[in-house]
C-alpha cells in the first residue's frame, strides 16, 4: 500500500512526488479555508524529504525535514490521481448541449416567480444557460430596469460604453444600428471589446405591433457543421485574425481575434462575429478569396433554416444568452413602438452561483 523511494512515495499504487505533497499540504498554515494557498512557490524546496511517513485510519501523515506536519485524506489524494480516461469523461460532462433550428424552447423556459421561490428551479434555469447557452424567463414584472433584479439572482451588471443597460427602440439618430427597426444579421455583441461581455439579457417591455422577430443560432453547432463539411474553411476561420472596431465621439474600441476561437485543447471557446463592426480584412492577395469564401459560407450556415431558431418576445418575457456562443439578430423589421431593455453580465458569476446551488441542494438531499 505504501512504498518510499528517493524522490517520491507510492500510496495505493499512486506515485506522488515529495515536493508535490509538501506544496499541497492541507493544514491551516498552508491552506486558507477559501482554498487559497498561503505558501509561495519560491519557498518550496524541490529536494525536500520526509522524516516520518505513516498511515493512520486511512489517512497519510508526513513529518517533513523542516518539522512541518502534513495530513492527506484518501479522498483528496484519490481526486488527484490522473487518469486519461477520467479526464476525458470529465471533459465530456462539461460539453455544451448543441441545438439547431428545431430548438425545444419550452424545455429551457422558466417562470420567474418559480426562480425566485425555488432553489431547484433557479438551479435548472442557470444550468440551462450554461449548457444550452440560452434560456427564457416568463412572468418577469414589466417594469423599467427589472432586468437588474434578474441579474442579481446570479451576479452583477457589466457596465459598458452603453451604460449599465441599453434601450432597444427606434431612434432618429442612433449610435448603433441595433437602435433602429431594421432587420439585423446574426451577430455577437461587442466583438471589438476584450474581454467581451459574456452574457446578454433582453427584457421585452413592449412588443412590436408587427414584426420584430428575433433570430437565434447556436454558433457552436454551426461551427461544428462547418468543420464537418468544410474542414479547410473551418481551419481558416480559426487561424486568420480579423479586427473589429467601434468608434463615436466618446468611444474608440478595437480588438483583433478570430471568428471561431479555440481553447488550448482545440475545442470551441467562442464565436466573435459582427458584420457591422468588422474592419477591412488584411491578407495577402492570394489568400483573400479563400478567406472570404469561408467567411461567407459560415455566415450562410448560421443563417440557414437548419441552424436558425425564430421567436418573438412578448411583454414580460426575458431571454438570457451566452454572447460568446449564441448569435442573435432581428429577422423581420419591427413596426410600432417595440421596446426591449438589455444589459450585459458575466458568465463566471453565473457558473459560481450554479456550483454553490448544486452543492447546497446535494447536501439537502443527503441530509433528508
Amino acid at each position: 500500500m505504501l512504498t518510499l523511494h528517493d524522490s517520491h512515495l507510492v500510496y495505493n499504487n499512486q506515485p506522488l512526488h515529495y515536493f508535490w505533497l509538501k506544496d499541497n499540504c492541507r493544514c491551516s498554515a498552508c491552506l486558507h479555508s477559501s482554498g487559497q494557498r498561503l505558501q509561495e512557490i519560491l519557498d518550496l524546496d524541490l529536494t525536500i524529504q520526509p522524516e516520518v511517513v505513516r498511515i493512520e485510519r486511512g489517512e497519510l501523515f508526513i513529518t517533513w525535514q523542516d518539522g512541518h506536519q502534513s495530513r492527506y485524506s484518501q479522498t483528496f489524494l484519490g481526486s488527484m490521481h490522473y487518469d486519461e480516461q477520467d479526464a476525458n469523461n470529465n471533459a465530456a460532462l462539461e460539453q455544451p448541449v448543441l441545438w439547431d433550428g428545431k430548438l425545444d424552447a419550452p424545455a429551457i423556459t422558466f417562470g420567474y416567480p418559480d426562480v425566485l421561490s425555488r432553489q431547484d428551479i433557479k438551479r435548472d434555469w442557470l444550468a440551462a444557460v450554461k449548457q444550452f447557452g440560452l434560456a427564457f424567463l416568463q412572468d418577469v414584472p414589466n417594469v423599467d430596469k427589472q432586468l437588474f433584479k434578474v441579474v442579481e439572482q446570479f451576479g452583477f451588471v457589466r457596465d459598458t460604453n452603453y451604460g449599465s443597460h441599453f434601450e432597444v427602440i427606434a431612434e432618429e439618430n442612433p449610435v448603433n444600428l441595433a437602435y433602429t427597426p431594421k432587420p439585423l444579421s446574426l451577430h455577437t455583441d461587442n466583438a471589438y471589446r476584450h474581454p467581451v461581455p459574456t452574457l446578454q439579457l433582453l427584457h421585452c417591455l413592449v412588443s412590436a405591433e408587427k414584426g420584430g422577430v428575433t433570430a437565434l443560432t447556436d454558433g457552436f453547432y454551426a461551427a461544428e457543421l462547418l468543420q464537418q463539411r468544410f474542414p479547410q474553411q473551418y481551419q481558416l476561420l480559426t487561424s486568420t485574425p480579423v479586427t473589429y472596431r467601434f468608434k463615436n465621439a466618446d468611444t474608440d474600441l478595437e480588438h483583433t481575434g478570430y471568428i471561431i476561437e479555440l481553447n488550448n485543447n482545440g475545442s470551441l471557446e467562442r464565436i466573435r462575429l459582427n458584420n457591422r463592426s468588422i474592419q477591412a480584412i488584411k491578407l495577402p492577395f492570394a489568400e483573400m478569396a479563400g478567406f472570404y469564401a469561408a467567411y461567407q459560407n459560415f455566415s450562410r450556415i448560421l443563417h440557414s433554416e437548419e441552424c436558425k431558431f425564430l421567436c418573438t418576445l412578448k411583454p414580460g418575457e426575458l431571454m438570457i444568452f451566452n454572447n460568446e456562443r449564441i448569435l442573435h439578430g432581428r429577422e423581420v423589421a419591427a413596426e410600432g413602438a417595440r421596446h426591449l431593455q438589455g444589459c450585459y453580465a458575466d458568465i463566471d458569476s453565473l457558473k459560481s452561483t450554479l456550483a454553490v446551488l448544486e452543492t447546497t441542494l446535494e447536501y439537502q438531499m443527503e441530509t433528508k
